[in-house]
């Protein structure tokens, strides 16, 4: 596979053109010192991550990974996906089918590189970026290894009804779901102080500690109600965009349904999450559905997934995503116990997510999973 003690020497700003309307793409090759030839990869962010937004945790891991790549004697190539990075066309209407002609475009140009070996020349994606690696995996110039990060193995309506916050949301300083977690702790803060006065006036472990489970129980199933009220909501929104072409139309009934949860939200904020929700991009991916291309994919896999993800289920996509590639017998999987999305160590709130550390394990697993693959 190379010299692992490499680093990279030259970074060459590069173009290709999608065969997908002609659209030109930027990006950055990244190549190991020496002659070659080497193994190389096109990595692919999650749907609408900027490839040079510093504060982007989806962009740090890829960033981190290249760089980990290259140092192990791996060509590593990076396009500015649409509308964003002066690569042409619009990101909030681009399609799953274009990205994945556009991966395939990065593949091309790179079989046209004489330190490339083409027998090793595979794609990684995080996120829609994995689904993307896998829709690829199964055209007729398809790559010769697979690595998808946080892939989708539901429908796309599924995954982002599952979501949390669904993706496109723009909450802003909305403080409903913040208040709603609040109340929750307190409430257990309350039990404990509880718990407190009955040891003081002579109950028992046994009963203190039924008093507990008792209340424990009563808050899981508050949290599970408020879960499935988020989820219905979310999936009768999903239903609004899916039904409803114009729209005008769709983003009032949209305004409506989403004041209604978070009375809070800013007006900015409000048209920004119904826009989002009403792009060609985001449509599209709504009627996405992994499982028809999955037995196309009969070259290597490797999926990964961060077992605390929310954005994507862990259980139920690696589930599906094998199912669909149950054919193929060249499939690994690794999963990462308490990892979130973006494979950073799971964090409690927003603030120690923007810090939360990258698993370190994660470029060397991807990286000796490649060398493995003769």
């Amino acid at each position: 596979m190379g010299a692992s003690a490499n680093t990279f020497d030259r970074v060459e700003a590069v173009a290709v053109t999608s065969p997908a309307g002609g659209v030109r793409l930027n990006g950055i090759l990244r190549l190991p010192t020496g002659q070659g030839p080497f193994p190389a990869a096109v990595l692919l962010p999650e749907r609408g991550v900027d490839a040079s937004d510093p504060n982007s945790a989806n962009n740090q891991l890829l960033s981190s990974l290249a760089e980990y790549l290259v140092r192990q004697g791996v060509i590593v190539l990076r396009l500015h996906e649409r509308g964003l990075g002066g690569s042409g066309g619009s990101a909030a209407t681009t399609t799953l089918a274009e990205r994945t002609a556009d991966a395939i475009a990065a593949l091309n140009y790179l079989r046209t590189r004489p330190q490339v070996d083409v027998t090793r020349l595979g794609l990684i994606g995080h996120g829609e970026g994995g689904n993307v690696a896998l829709l690829a995996g199964a055209q007729p110039l398809a790559p010769t290894f697979v690595v998808a990060m946080g892939a989708a193995g539901l429908t796309g309506r599924e995954v982002l009804a599952s979501q949390p916050t669904m993706y496109g949301k723009v909450l802003g300083n909305d403080s409903t779901d913040a208040q709603r977690a609040r109340k929750y702790r307190l409430e257990m803060v309350a039990a404990e102080q509880e718990a407190a006065k009955m040891r003081l006036h002579g109950s028992n472990a046994a009963q203190v500690q039924t008093y507990l489970d008792q209340q424990r129980l009563r808050q899981k199933a508050a949290m599970r109600r408020d879960e499935e009220a988020l989820l219905k909501q979310q999936r009768a929104m999903l239903e609004i965009v899916r039904q409803t072409p114009d729209n005008g139309q769709a983003q009032a009934i949209l305004g409506n349904m989403l004041r209604q949860r978070y009375p809070g939200i800013a007006p900015q904020d409000l048209q920004a999450s119904v826009q989002t929700l009403t792009t060609p991009t985001y449509r599209s991916y709504l009627n996405f559905d992994p499982q028809p291309a999955l037995p196309g994919v009969k070259c290597p896999v490797l999926l990964l997934q961060g077992e605390a993800d929310q954005q994507v289920n862990a259980t139920a996509n690696l589930t599906a995503l094998r199912k669909g590639l149950r054919n193929n017998a060249r499939v690994a999987e690794l999963r990462y116990p308490n990892l979130n999305h973006a494979l950073q160590f799971a964090s409690n709130t927003p603030a120690e997510a923007a810090s939360a550390a990258f698993n370190p394990d994660t470029p060397t697993d991807i990286y000796k999973w490649i060398a493995s693959q003769k």
